[in-house]
């Protein structure tokens, strides 16, 4: 019997796009800006050997961000984020997902756009996608409107599951929610809503997915 949901949950990278997005992003803006912006990319090599050894994904999202965009005004990081998602949406979405989340827009199912990725450019992907509601990691600007890193907590794993169960009108218990991820990381989101289904999942997310009984999308 197939499942009509109420409210349905989407991830944004390799679950309606074909790639993570941050990296790209930021290489991206980097050959942009190319004679502007002097990185303070001798810090990385450094901090990613800090990385390996402890884990912490959140300390080196906000080093790779400060890295390459730290001081950076936004509108001149606004202007980037313009051409970015154009060129996100002409070529590197993935056609089956983005119908899928269309025929919920067409039966006026309600959709929430959640990931990991900054702010910065997720809200544009979402306005592209006529998505009202996003949730993402959050950046910080200083009082002359430069980014200095990142606000708040990274929007993944439990915290990303407190943010959606936080917005207005959802139910506490995932009932008539659907959630779409192809991340182990995204696991909380999963098991919460009362239909998960795993978008080409990970490795780490494929061996869960017998035990908890999430569908499996091949897009």
């Amino acid at each position: 019997m197939a499942f009509h949901p109420r409210i349905v949950v989407f991830d944004l990278d390799v679950t309606l796009t074909e790639y993570d997005t941050f990296l790209p992003f930021l290489f991206g803006y980097l050959r942009h800006y190319r004679r502007r912006r002097s990185l303070k990319l001798y810090r990385l090599p450094i901090n990613l050997l800090k990385f390996w050894r402890w884990g912490d994904r959140t300390w080196l999202k906000t080093e790779m961000l400060r890295a390459f965009l730290g001081g950076e005004p936004r509108h001149r990081i606004d202007g980037w984020v313009a051409e970015f998602v154009e060129e996100l949406m002409d070529e590197a979405m993935r056609e089956q997902g983005l119908a899928q989340l269309r025929a919920y827009q067409r039966d006026g199912v309600r959709v929430i756009l959640a990931s990991a990725s900054f702010d910065i450019y997720v809200r544009a992907i979402a306005d592209a996608l006529n998505i009202d509601e996003v949730l993402a990691t959050r950046a910080a600007w200083d009082h002359r409107d430069r980014l200095v890193g990142m606000d708040g907590e990274n929007c993944r794993d439990d915290e990303k599951l407190r943010r959606v169960k936080g917005l207005a009108d959802m139910p506490a218990d995932g009932s008539r929610v659907a959630a779409y991820s192809d991340s182990h990381a995204d696991l909380p989101l999963l098991r919460w809503a009362e239909h998960g289904v795993a978008v080409c999942p990970s490795k780490r997310l494929f061996h869960q997915v017998g035990g908890l009984g999430l569908e499996v999308a091949r897009w």
